[in-house]
């Protein structure tokens, strides 16, 4: 890893020298260098991460990215949250969310009774219209912020991660082929995937809590 960390302290050096030194035209075509094999590097790490994925499921991707160099392409490429959640468990009664806002509507199945409520995120670092990925429990969890509210699901389009798909009128899009959800219920509205499984989520004190395993 001290190999990984000095080339990647000598690639920012050069990053800010160009940045800062270069005249315009050699700067340009040196950011185009590197957006281009960026765009390279990313779609075969991806691909790779896919067909990983399809043949080992999670359980394969989490062994190969336990290796620190493994786990540092993931992240460079947005594969795998850069910090995992540790998550805090709730000490005090968190009161069950009301079913307006933050439960997708028409799950009855998943309201009332006394959930195992977690700290997942800080509600002011979710802003509307984004998607954020933790783990809780060593499940993956994908939050979704909206106007009127936030919504969590498993993160998962079939077994790949739907954190790096899109958020826009009200749907998750995901990256990998080409489904699309209802972001307020899970529910699926084009494409060849399944309804997204739902978790409960409520915030309390300017904090995200989902309930991954919640009574049915």
């Amino acid at each position: 890893m001290a190999d990984l960390e000095k080339h990647a302290a000598r690639i920012a050096e050069l990053v800010q020298h160009f940045e800062s030194g270069a005249d315009a035209g050699a700067r340009d075509r040196v950011f185009e260098l590197l957006e281009n094999i960026d765009h390279l590097h990313r779609t075969c790490v991806w691909r790779l991460f896919e067909l990983t994925t399809e043949l080992g499921g999670k359980g394969l991707i989490d062994r190969i990215a336990a290796d620190p160099a493994v786990k540092t392409l993931f992240v460079l490429y947005d594969l795998i949250p850069s910090e995992p959640l540790r998550p805090v468990v709730s000490t005090a009664p968190v009161a069950t969310p009301y079913t307006g806002g933050f439960v997708p509507l028409g799950l009855g199945r998943l309201r009332g009774g006394q959930a195992d409520w977690k700290v997942a995120f800080a509600a002011a670092d979710l802003p509307a219209g984004s998607l954020q990925a933790v783990e809780i429990e060593r499940i993956p969890v994908l939050l979704c912020s909206l106007e009127d509210g936030v919504f969590a699901y498993r993160n998962g389009c079939g077994v790949l991660p739907l954190h790096l798909g899109t958020l826009a009128g009200g749907e998750i899009h995901c990256p990998w082929h080409g489904c699309r959800y209802d972001a307020r219920t899970g529910k699926k509205v084009t494409g060849p995937c399944t309804d997204l499984e739902p978790f409960r989520v409520t915030v309390q004190d300017g904090m995200i809590h989902v309930a991954v395993h919640s009574p049915t």
